[in-house]
């Protein structure tokens, strides 16, 4: 069973977020589209509705094998592989956003995944679609328990068998801070959006049935992890639980996640608010997700969008402030030990980061058509940044169609 180390009193206070800094912590899920307008007829909670811009060149995720087999994904269904030498553009047939990709633990094999319920599947060095059962958007995939799973808009959960992939659905307990069942939630009702997939679980936000008011961005929603139910004498397929006791965060998402089966030290989760979890065990045998202190981002609602551990288990990652933080392995705010340090503090939102090596790392984000070349000198933290121009498709931008309970863009 995980569970969540509880924070100190006083830690990390929060007030009322700015709309501002709600709608940053959803960009990545509705990517490519900002808030459209969701009618409250049917007694969903009304949305505001900002003007509709263009679709941007912008680019979401980066993930490589090695360091001459590196992969940058984006808005506009935009794909580049970078072989060493340059970077090309790789026509994948859509003009949909292309949101998350994932190399296989311990293998090279890559899948991405988009809006419209788009999986693909790189076995070789071409990129194959593959049925996904859903068109809902997807915004995350991963191995959870050694099984790959794709996630996304209202909790859709599908798993993959051979080269078919299944839609999962069903019912799910939510927990309380102290693990006790509370209450039974249907997966496409009450989950906001899972965008995460972990060796141990599935993460993303759910519906707070206590909130009231206006729901915008992240407001009235909670983070949690969602894992398969190993409780005999629950009946739910899946654990809904929160975000330990946090008292201090009221809305929040998980938006970034490192896997490592092997490893438990190198599972990190990280979210819309800025804290930081390490997956450790207690003297229980349990798995305790131990949050860092302070948070990372300086402005509350600025959330860690990615993160990419290096072979020495240092952490390096990527926040909606558009900065880069590095910490060693052995960081311990409590005891003073350890190194953290702000790499790089721009301007522009980023949103992924992979590297072969720390002086080996790329990154992306809302810089119009450009993929960052990162070196880090471990030592001395002297860092060089380089930006590199990519040329995106051409696409035409459609009026607004359907939208999700959330007020998203299905389109």
């Amino acid at each position: 069973m995980n569970s969540f180390g509880s924070a100190p009193t006083g830690a990390g206070a929060t007030g009322h977020r700015s709309a501002r800094a709600a709608i940053l912590a959803l960009c990545l899920l509705a990517v490519a589209a900002l808030f459209g307008a969701c009618s409250d007829d049917d007694g969903e909670p009304p949305f505001t509705e900002p003007p509709l811009p263009a679709a941007q060149s912008w680019l979401f995720d980066v993930v490589g094998t090695a360091a001459n087999d590196v992969y940058a994904c984006g808005n506009k269904g935009a794909m580049f592989h970078w072989n060493g030498a340059a970077w090309e553009r790789v026509d994948m047939q859509v003009s949909d956003p292309i949101v998350r990709m994932w190399k296989e633990d311990g293998g090279s094999t890559l899948y991405a995944v988009g809006h419209k319920g788009l999986i693909w599947r790189n076995a070789g060095g071409a990129w194959a679609p593959m049925a996904s059962g859903t068109s809902k958007n997807l915004y995350g995939i991963g191995a959870l328990g050694g099984v790959v799973h794709a996630v996304g808009q209202d909790g859709v959960i599908c798993r993959l068998s051979g080269s078919t992939w299944s839609v999962t659905a069903g019912r799910m307990f939510q927990l309380n801070e102290v693990g006790a069942p509370i209450d039974t939630l249907l997966v496409a009702e009450d989950l906001a959006s899972l965008v995460t997939v972990n060796h141990y679980f599935l993460g993303g936000a759910y519906l707070d049935p206590n909130f009231t008011g206006t729901r915008i961005g992240v407001f009235g929603t909670r983070g949690m992890v969602l894992a398969p139910n190993t409780d005999g004498a629950l009946l739910a397929e899946w654990i809904l639980r929160p975000l330990s006791g946090e008292q201090t965060v009221l809305h929040e998402w998980v938006l970034a996640t490192t896997s490592d089966p092997a490893v438990l030290s190198r599972n990190y989760l990280g979210t819309s608010e800025g804290w930081l979890f390490r997956l450790t065990r207690d003297d229980a045998g349990r798995n305790v997700w131990s949050k860092f202190f302070p948070t990372f981002t300086s402005s509350p609602g600025a959330g860690i969008n990615d993160m990419w551990v290096d072979a020495a288990d240092n952490v390096y990652l990527v926040t909606d402030e558009g900065q880069i933080v590095y910490q060693s392995a052995d960081y311990d705010f409590a005891a003073g030990t350890g190194r953290r340090a702000v790499l790089y503090d721009g301007f522009d939102r980023l949103t992924g980061i992979w590297g072969a090596g720390p002086g080996d790392i790329w990154v992306v984000g809302y810089r119009t058509e450009t993929i960052f070349h990162v070196s880090h000198d471990q030592v001395t933290d002297d860092v060089e940044m380089t930006p590199l121009t990519v040329t995106f498709p051409d696409k035409v931008r459609t009026p607004p169609g359907t939208v999700d309970h959330l007020g998203r863009p299905l389109d």
